[in-house]
């Protein structure tokens, strides 16, 4: 009589320590799911800025972050602005080029103004790019 009772209570106990098992494994995928989240970055520089002079290359974005690290940018034309939204401005310089594009697997989006520095004479660069924080 006491062995079929031993062995009830085992198998409740693990029946018990099963389940408790499968509940923490079902929370620890929820909560990886919550961690991530879908913020709105920039990076904008200003290289040169006075009544005759502006320079400027912005990245707007949405990008994907997963437990406080960058995991990608998400690309989105139908957004307004799309993401991502790039800015490359130049007014009172000589400009030798403006650039913006996104790395093939989402890990960076930039855009970058080339141009002549008025006061120097030489060849300058201003470049913004995502992540710029996230790394």
């Amino acid at each position: 009589m006491r062995v079929p009772r031993v062995l009830g209570l085992l198998l409740i106990g693990g029946l018990l320590l099963g389940g408790l098992g499968a509940y923490h494994w079902v929370t620890a995928a929820s909560a990886t799911k919550t961690s991530c989240w879908t913020p709105w970055d920039d990076d904008v520089d200003e290289k040169s800025w006075s009544a005759t002079t502006f320079v400027w290359a912005g990245v707007q974005a949405k990008v994907l972050v997963c437990n406080g690290h960058f995991v990608q940018i998400i690309p989105d034309p139908n957004h307004k602005p799309p993401s991502p939204n790039f800015v490359t401005e130049a007014q009172g310089v000589r400009v030798l080029g403006k650039y913006k594009g996104i790395a093939p697997d989402y890990s960076k989006a930039y855009a970058e103004v080339d141009y002549v520095d008025p006061s120097t004479r030489n060849p300058a660069k201003v470049r913004a790019e995502i992540p710029h924080f996230w790394h």
